[in-house]
């Protein structure tokens, strides 16, 4: 009878997957090359850092495996130096990933030259399902493509019986005065993700397929904080997304003071999102902190938030 038992309780466990906890980032990492100088715009000439040596690359792992915790991210600024048959790699990523064990692996977008995008995940804790750059013809807006760099949108299966998320990454033109640029590149993304002929076009799963999705990245764009004009952010909300953090209190993203790195969340994802989770991993209070910071590890802070996992519905 105790055999039967504990057999059925197996099975009951199997049927409903445990609940757990997923930490997922996003972070620019400022010019991750073995070339480029680091430094713009407020170090200059002389002034500029060079790239990172092992010795900085090992303190970034260490900082992505044991203070962000994160089982996904996705990064910004990678130089993809490598380039292979089908597709690029990064020497210097390879290097982190190396670092940071077997486990985990990396895609890089294909666009954006010396600056694309990248996801790196723990292979035991996130399966990559798919993975797309959403290439869009070239469309200029105050002079400049909305974009240089090609969103990218991987499909992610959490865990075995977890559910499978949309993680997108972002990176939108420098300056924040190309607002009506980062509002172009904002609204071609919520056409694509929040529309079915959008999808369809692009290669994506259905909205029944996947409904569930989280928007990451440097955008470049701190309206949030401007009266009357959160344009950027009005969108999102207004097609049903979530912006993580408070905008009457928004942390510093950048060593220069700036707030310009977000997450959105859509509405069928916020239930998942765990309580006080949201974080910009802030290092440094003031400029020489700041500095140092900026010497080893980047320009801007990551920011990481918790999922809770759960049966797929979707």
């Amino acid at each position: 009878m105790k055999t039967k038992l504990v057999i059925g309780i197996i099975l009951l466990l199997l049927h409903y997957p445990i609940k757990a906890d997923v930490m997922v980032g996003v972070w620019n990492i400022e010019n991750l090359s073995p070339t480029i100088k680091r430094g713009f715009p407020e170090r200059q000439g002389s002034e500029q850092f060079g790239p990172r040596t092992n010795g900085q690359l090992d303190k970034i792992a260490d900082h992505i495996k044991n203070d962000l915790k994160v089982s996904a991210i996705m990064l910004t600024e990678i130089h993809g130096d490598q380039e292979l048959a089908t597709h690029n790699k990064s020497s210097q990523l390879d290097y982190i990933e190396e670092r940071l064990g077997d486990k985990w692996d990396y895609w890089i977008g294909q666009s954006g030259g010396k600056q694309r995008i990248a996801f790196l995940y723990n292979k035991d804790e996130v399966r990559l399902l798919d993975i797309w750059e959403i290439q869009v013809p070239k469309i200029k807006v105050q002079g400049s493509d909305i974009y240089h760099r090609d969103p990218l949108v991987a499909h992610v299966k959490f865990r075995e019986g977890g559910n499978d998320v949309f993680i997108v990454g972002l990176h939108l033109k420098s300056v924040q005065t190309n607002v009506h640029n980062h509002m172009a590149a904002v609204a071609k993304l919520l056409g694509v993700l929040s529309d079915a002929k959008g999808r369809k076009n692009h290669g994506l799963p259905r909205l029944s397929v996947e409904n569930e999705v989280i928007v990451m990245g440097d955008l470049n764009d701190s309206s949030h904080n401007k009266n009357g004009f959160k344009f950027l952010f009005d969108y999102f909300e207004g097609v049903g997304y979530t912006h993580l953090g408070d905008a009457e209190d928004y942390p510093d993203t950048r060593v220069n003071g700036s707030e310009i790195d977000h997450v959105f969340v859509s509405k069928k994802l916020k239930a998942e999102v765990v309580n006080d989770s949201f974080k910009v991993h802030v290092i440094g209070e003031t400029e020489v902190e700041r500095d140092r910071y900026r010497k080893t590890y980047s320009d801007h802070y990551p920011i990481t938030v918790k999922l809770r996992t759960h049966a797929d519905n979707d």
